[in-house]
């Protein structure tokens, strides 16, 4: 294989069908015709085990390929590939573990005891340790597996925002529930992004209430919704920048 990055991308029953993937396609359309040469190249796939070159043979040179599909689908491959068998998800990092991010009481739990006394009102707890864990609203003393969690005060949200960061910069933000009217504080987000100060692409998730814009979680950037953010300028390189941290490049 030739120095093209090439993108394997994911398809269910033959159809592409997240949003990300769409966007790509058309990006490396644009890139391809816009420099007039194959600058990108991509290969639709419906499981990631038919990764077979023209020829039909497994493909040898893996440092030009991106998979691009479910959470599943890229950790599938880098299994596979790459024997790496798990990638700890950002949720909240601690860098961003403060009042003025947080608006709301979350802290890290060791769930030793399958149970966690929640108080008298609900709670969020979300795996920790795993991409896709165990997530969900949490009652009084509710069971639930142990290891090792983000629990936090559960709150309504009027509004909530995907903040997209290339190279420490806010480079898009779209609304992806909630009243589109209501907009986060964007020098808070850039607050946020200089104290997190991360190497690699990622999304930032904010929620607005009556208490202002905070913090919800944040996710390396693969397999993640885009909800309409469409920068074709560097939208493949966030891809390629994030896939060579998961791998370790």
């Amino acid at each position: 294989m030739n120095n093209i990055k090439t993108f394997f991308i994911q398809t269910i029953n033959n159809r592409v069908t997240h949003d990300f993937s769409f966007t790509l396609i058309e990006t490396i359309n644009y890139h391809n015709w816009y420099e007039n040469k194959q600058v990108y190249d991509y290969i639709l796939l419906e499981d990631i085990e038919l990764s077979l070159d023209d020829n039909g043979k497994p493909y040898d040179d893996l440092e030009g390929i991106v998979p691009i599909g479910s959470v599943e689908f890229v950790l599938k491959y880098l299994n596979d590939y790459y024997n790496i068998s798990n990638i700890k998800p950002l949720n909240i990092p601690k860098q961003l573990m403060k009042p003025e991010y947080l608006k709301r009481w979350v802290k890290i739990h060791q769930n030793n005891s399958n149970t966690i006394n929640a108080g008298d009102t609900p709670i969020f707890v979300k795996d920790n340790t795993k991409i896709k864990g165990w997530t969900n609203i949490v009652e009084y003393n509710r069971v639930f597996p142990p290891g090792e969690y983000l629990i936090s005060e559960y709150i309504e949200i009027d509004s909530e925002w995907r903040a997209f960061i290339f190279n420490n910069r806010l480079i898009g933000l779209q609304n992806y529930s909630g009243d589109f009217t209501i907009f986060p504080d964007v020098e808070l987000i850039k607050k946020m992004i200089f104290d997190f100060n991360y190497p690699s692409a990622y999304t930032l998730d904010v929620g607005i209430n009556d208490k202002g814009t905070f913090v919800i979680e944040c996710h390396d950037f693969f397999s993640c919704g885009l909800y309409g953010f469409s920068d074709y300028k560097v939208l493949p390189l966030m891809f390629i920048n994030t896939w060579n941290k998961l791998i370790g490049g």
